[in-house]
């Protein structure tokens, strides 16, 4: 009985001692790092090498008490520009509100920045008279696209007999080019296997010589005929006035 007694005062004295060390750890961290930061803050532009903006490096310190800018504080990148810095304080009075110590009056719009918006919502918000006017008159262009259309439709299955008939001879047009092809094919095949004595094929070297002594030969002849029918048809002109005389 006595040993548990001892042995609860010992544990009991060892966790009391335990929770003053970490009470004394914190407070005195929480002191070391004040410490550290007042010490820290003139270095912080000394140690920043990052190059990063201005407005990057504030929104990198969102989590510090320096994240809320001063009513004084402008961006370098807004330093000439009026409407940028009053655009700037607007979106900060709107993040933290009051604790953003500044006349709200002062971030109001001018007149001249109301008239422009008069304007603008005239330009690009215009009256619903107009607007059910603009909607109307696309709506009668939409409906006459369609009868048109339908019209054109109309018309070209009047038309679609002789569309198939034309189709349907162009078609026996191709089939009967496509024979007689093949034919003038088979014909040159046997006359290089006549002139050559054995089967040759169309695009050698051989045979394209030949085919084309053949085609200048058949020119010629052809040539020669016309020559020959202009003379008879003349010869049978010539007789023919000869006998009305």
């Amino acid at each position: 009985m006595a040993a548990s007694i001892v042995r609860y005062r010992f544990s009991k004295t060892i966790c009391c001692k335990k929770h003053l060390f970490t009470k004394f750890s914190v407070r005195s961290a929480s002191k070391y790092s004040k410490t550290i930061d007042k010490v820290e803050e003139p270095y912080e532009d000394i140690r920043d090498v990052s190059r990063l903006p201005e407005r990057l490096k504030v929104k990198l310190k969102k989590n510090t008490v320096n994240a809320m800018p001063t009513p004084d504080y402008v961006p370098n990148y807004l330093t000439n520009n009026s409407r940028g810095i009053k655009r700037f304080k607007r979106k900060t009075f709107a993040k933290y509100g009051q604790k953003y110590d500044i006349n709200p009056a002062t971030l109001w719009p001018t007149e001249e920045e109301l008239e422009k918006e008069k304007l603008r919502n005239v330009y690009f918000d215009p009256p619903l008279e107009e607007s059910m006017e603009k909607l109307r008159l696309s709506k009668e262009e939409e409906e006459n696209n369609i009868r048109k259309r339908q019209e054109e439709i109309e018309k070209n299955m009047g038309k679609m007999k002789d569309w198939i008939k034309a189709y349907e001879d162009r078609k026996k047009n191709a089939v009967l080019t496509e024979q007689r092809d093949d034919e003038r094919r088979k014909k040159m095949i046997d006359k290089l296997h006549d002139h050559f004595g054995y089967q040759i094929h169309l695009h050698s070297t051989k045979a394209r010589e030949y085919l084309k002594e053949l085609t200048e030969k058949e020119k010629k002849e052809k040539k020669l005929q016309h020559k020959q029918d202009k003379r008879d048809k003349a010869q049978l002109q010539q007789g023919m006035s000869q006998s009305e005389e």
